[in-house]
């Protein structure tokens, strides 16, 4: 019987696809009868199909599961939806197409949700640069590094689903639990979770449940990483209007934030640019910030999924 749904959503990714079903095909101390791997191809022309079929046979001789979906209709949000969906357990796991679950991941993850009975569970995302160069740039590293940094079992505001796992029965009332709306700029996974804790679930952080991101040379581009501070920014304050009512007074507050990170941070990266260059680039990503806490509204916000020259899909 399937209990745990291991979700992979996937765009034009066919090596990093591998990577990650490989990753879950290694896991420890799991029962693979009790697992499926769901893969969610979302490109129109179904790219990943023959990939997809060659991994399922890799899988079978694991004990492994795997199925593939064609969800073509643009945008990350259908693919969870379509995901949900057709998922054949209640339990739902996320690893994005372009990272890899350390061994004992699943593990970890299923045992901290019991441990806290908890609604959901994430944990932490870590960086690995193709361009190693970067590995050790305390900028880029603060850019990429997702780890709350708390003990197993703490709540905390989960924001993505890169490392994460789920009950399908608490979690997702309806058919469409990510918003199709935000397919395309991202931010569905942000208000998934925002409307989990409106519903009083809890989400808890478990910090041994590592998975690795593999950031690729072309998002290590300054200007990538100043746009991503600047949506995150946005979506934190689009959080508050998502709100029944909006917290309209929170928002007024964070824009007003936003402008003093922008008169602040802005000029003093200019100051500090010939002297300490690593200082500069975080203090214009703090300015790149507060323009999103300003500039929050759902119109400004630019498309990024989808695209095969840059963000990708996950």
């Amino acid at each position: 019987v399937i209990e745990i749904s291991v979700q992979i959503m996937t765009f034009h990714r066919d090596a990093g696809l591998r990577r990650a079903v490989r990753s879950v095909l290694a896991q420890r101390d799991v029962d693979p009868a009790a697992i499926e791997i769901l893969v969610v191809d979302n490109s129109a022309a179904a790219s990943a199909r023959q990939n997809a079929t060659a991994l399922a046979q890799e899988a079978a001789r694991g004990g492994y599961r795997l199925r593939y979906i064609h969800e073509p209709a643009p945008g990350i949000a259908r693919a969870r939806n379509c995901g949900i969906r057709n998922s054949g357990g209640d339990l739902i796991a996320y690893v994005d197409d372009d990272e890899e679950a350390d061994p004992d991941w699943l593990a970890s993850l299923l045992s901290c949700r019991r441990r806290f009975d908890a609604d959901a569970v994430g944990g932490p995302v870590l960086p690995i640069f193709e361009d190693r160069r970067f590995a050790g740039d305390p900028f880029w590293v603060w850019i990429y590094d997702y780890d709350e940094k708390k003990p197993s079992g703490s709540g905390f505001r989960a924001t993505g689903t890169g490392n994460c796992l789920f009950s399908k029965a608490r979690c997702c009332p309806g058919d469409k639990p990510f918003d199709p709306a935000l397919g395309l700029t991202g931010g569905s996974d942000t208000r998934f979770f925002h409307d989990i804790t409106v519903r009083g679930g809890r989400i808890v952080w478990c910090a041994e449940a590592i998975i690795h991101e593999y950031v690729p040379a072309a998002r290590t581009r300054l200007i990538y990483g100043l746009r991503r501070r600047m949506r995150q920014s946005q979506l934190f304050q689009q959080g508050f209007s998502w709100s029944k009512p909006a917290d309209w007074r929170s928002i007024a507050k964070w824009m007003l934030i936003g402008l003093g990170q922008m008169a602040f941070y802005a000029p003093s990266s200019l100051a500090w640019w010939a002297i300490d260059r690593h200082r500069a680039r975080r203090y214009l990503a703090l300015t790149f910030g507060g323009f999103g806490k300003v500039f929050w509204f759902p119109l400004m916000t630019p498309a990024v999924y989808g695209l095969r020259h840059g963000a990708g899909q996950g």
